[in-house]
C-alpha cells in the first residue's frame, strides 16, 4: 500500500521552516564560534602588547637609572677634581708665601743699576727658588700647608 503524502498547509510550512531553522541555528553557532575565536585572538594580542610595553618600560627605566648614575658619577668626579685643584692651588700659594717669607734679596738687588746686576739678582732668586723647591719637596721645610684629602 502506497503511502499517501500529506499536503496540509501545516505540513508544508513545517517542511519549509525546519531546514531554515536548522540553517539559522548553524549560522548562529558558526558566528558564535568565530566571534569567540576572534575575541580570544584579540585578548592574546593585547596580552602580548602589554608584555611588550612592560618590557619597554623596564628598558626605559633602566636607561634612565644608568643615565642618572652616570651623571652622578660625573658630578662626583667633577667635585673631586675641583676640590683637588683648589687644594693644589692652596699648596702652591703656601709654597710661594713660604719662599717669599724666607728669601732675602742680596745687597744691591733692591735697586738695580745695570742690566748685569739685574741678571745676577734674577739668577740668584731663581737659584734660591730651585733650592727652596728641592727642600720643600723633600719635606725639609716645616710650614703649615694644606694636604690633599681623598673623598
Amino acid at each position: 500500500m502506497a503511502r499517501r503524502r500529506s499536503r496540509t498547509p501545516e505540513h508544508l510550512l513545517l517542511k519549509l521552516l525546519l531546514p531554515m531553522a536548522i540553517a539559522l541555528l548553524g549560522y548562529y553557532a558558526f558566528t558564535q564560534i568565530t566571534q569567540n575565536a576572534v575575541t580570544q585572538r584579540i585578548s592574546a594580542i593585547q596580552a602580548i602588547a602589554l608584555q611588550a610595553n612592560a618590557a619597554q618600560q623596564l628598558q626605559v627605566e633602566a636607561a634612565q637609572r644608568r643615565k642618572v648614575a652616570a651623571a652622578q658619577a660625573a658630578q662626583a668626579a667633577n667635585e673631586k677634581y675641583v676640590h683637588e685643584t683648589q687644594l693644589r692651588w692652596e699648596q702652591e700659594q703656601a709654597r710661594a708665601r713660604a719662599f717669599d717669607v724666607s728669601y732675602q734679596d742680596p745687597k744691591g738687588c733692591d735697586n738695580w743699576k745695570t742690566d748685569a746686576q739685574m741678571v745676577a739678582c734674577v739668577d740668584h732668586r731663581n737659584t734660591a727658588k730651585r733650592e727652596f723647591d728641592r727642600q720643600w719637596n723633600a719635606g725639609l721645610i716645616q710650614v703649615s700647608r694644606p694636604t690633599i684629602r681623598t673623598q
